[in-house]
């Protein structure tokens, strides 16, 4: 008897996160019991007082739970089940239909939102992975090893798809992905004068950037305000050419890479005495 009646009481709690009240939910039960009946039977049985049975029996039917036959009495028959089931599976595919194609407005308004702040390392990943996720020409990246390999699968599909990715890290990164240039610094040793930080930037749009300090106080940002973007970019490509100046390498393709404008080369732009 304990076992049914917590059985019962469970089965209107989960009624009521699926949108009926308490009323409605005991009204449905009853009708489960025993049925077809009258409202003062259902009243009787769920325990509804009878000045408001009538109400709630009419608001289940309008939404196609109940069903009435008859009217010298008029009485009340409930929807199987199985059939219930199938009514709120419909009911909140249609839901998350209208509240996806909201969302998907509301994603396209994105000079609305210009800064989303990253609370913690969890988030800051996430943010990565999902902006990884939606690039489609280029991905400029200074990070460090870790972070690289929570990363590594969003990379490489990435790269698959097409996108350009130039990393520049201080450490030995053990993933080959895109092009890189590093100097090989020992990661463990690098933290015990420097905390993580990173900086990504995606199709020029979009960039993170921060603490990637592996803790639940860190902090960076996302935006697509162009003027961060543009520090962001300037960023790389700089740590970028001192890395190849310093390290004998020819840093100019992935510079090239990284540029807004590809075809205005720095090297020309250095030949032109107006611009110093």
């Amino acid at each position: 008897m304990k076992s049914y009646i917590y059985a019962m009481s469970k089965i209107i709690d989960l009624l009521k996160e699926f949108g009926l009240s308490i009323n409605s939910a005991k009204a449905y039960m009853a009708l489960l019991k025993k049925n077809p009946v009258t409202g003062y039977e259902i009243s009787s049985e769920s325990g509804i007082p009878r000045s408001a049975i009538y109400s709630v029996l009419k608001k289940l039917e309008s939404i196609g739970i109940i069903n009435s036959i008859g009217n010298s009495p008029k009485k009340y028959i409930p929807l199987e089940p199985s059939a219930l089931l199938n009514h709120f599976e419909h009911s909140h595919k249609h839901r998350l239909g209208e509240l996806e194609d909201c969302m998907k407005e509301l994603d396209g308004g994105d000079e609305s939102f210009d800064f989303w702040h990253l609370n913690g390392y969890r988030n800051l990943i996430l943010k990565l992975k999902e902006t990884i996720k939606k690039s489609k020409k280029s991905l400029a990246i200074s990070l460090w090893n870790r972070e690289l390999k929570a990363v590594k699968k969003e990379l490489v599909d990435a790269e698959s798809r097409g996108v350009k990715i130039s990393i520049f890290s201080f450490c030995k990164l053990e993933s080959k992905i895109g092009n890189q240039i590093t100097y090989k610094l020992d990661e463990d040793s690098l933290e015990s004068i420097w905390s993580h930080k990173i900086i990504l930037v995606s199709d020029h749009v979009s960039t993170i950037m921060g603490s990637a300090r592996k803790t639940k106080s860190s902090r960076s940002i996302y935006t697509n305000n162009q003027a961060i973007i543009e520090i962001a970019v300037n960023h790389i490509i700089l740590d970028i050419t001192l890395a190849g100046q310093r390290l004998g390498i020819d840093s100019g393709h992935m510079v090239k890479h990284v540029m807004k404008n590809p075809d205005l080369h720095l090297s020309t732009l250095l030949k032109n005495k107006n611009v110093l």
